[in-house]
């Protein structure tokens, strides 16, 4: 199996020292080198050729948002976001994957932290699975499971829906539910915009991320596509049209 090289870019020294020690404890990895900002990485980026980048967002100068959007222009290599576990920093991930960044990861101590530890196998397989990613297929050749737990179960209740689509769609059934972990985001935002306004099901979607990341992510799939998303709330009445998004942390059942 041949190794996947890495580009790590974060402004925090410390942070790419820790990103840097996770990523050669697997066997299958190798760090092809370090940047200290935006525009660093888009000069190593292009000489180093790593198959994996991943990307700190806040940094001064260039920061990784700009960065990612040249290096997603030129096609260069899958970026992974590593971004604080904020509400703000919630909006800015969002907005990062839906600029084709493949994933991201959260800094469980905010902005710098010397805890990666306690995400290292979620940095890990999101490496690997962007180096399996194929851009023009935008399929992924190889699946990385990942075993979750969760702490709380919300049961929803549905009810007969009230209304009806105005010119439903040729889909017959009554529901489609949706589980996504590594790449999830990316997919979601390049498939859901494709289903009609007037879909005769209810979507029920389930992503691992954190509690205070599917707000968010709710709000950027309802910008984003033609039909209605939510969080999903107990009790919440399910309609047609209508996309229903497990919080993080939680069951959807």
């Amino acid at each position: 199996m041949k190794k996947i090289g890495v580009l790590i870019c974060d402004d925090s020294a410390l942070m790419r020292m820790t990103i840097k020690k996770l990523i050669e404890s697997d066997r299958h990895l190798y760090v092809v080198g370090t940047a200290r900002d935006g525009e660093d990485a888009i000069e190593k980026a292009r000489t180093l050729k790593p198959d994996v980048i991943t990307m700190d967002i806040n940094m001064p100068g260039l920061d990784g948002l700009s960065a990612l959007q040249i290096i997603v222009h030129e096609e260069i290599a899958p970026v992974i976001m590593v971004s604080s576990l904020t509400q703000e920093g919630a909006v800015t991930t969002f907005e990062a994957l839906e600029l084709g960044a493949f994933d991201y990861v959260g800094k469980p101590g905010g902005t710098v932290s010397s805890d990666m530890s306690s995400v290292a196998r979620e940095l890990l397989e999101k490496i690997k699975a962007a180096a399996a990613y194929d851009p023009k297929s935008k399929l992924v050749r190889k699946t990385h499971t990942q075993k979750r737990e969760s702490k709380k179960t919300i049961r929803l209740k549905p009810r007969k829906a009230v209304r009806k689509p105005s010119k439903p769609s040729d889909i017959d059934f009554a529901a489609i539910a949706i589980g996504i972990s590594t790449g999830g985001p990316k997919t979601i935002f390049e498939v859901l915009p494709y289903l009609p306004a007037d879909l005769n099901a209810a979507i029920f979607l389930v992503q691992h991320m954190p509690p205070n990341f599917t707000s968010s992510f709710a709000e950027r799939i309802d910008q984003n596509t033609a039909l209605r998303c939510v969080e999903a709330n107990a009790g919440m009445l399910v309609e047609p049209s209508n996309i229903y998004l497990g919080k993080g942390g939680h069951h959807l059942t």
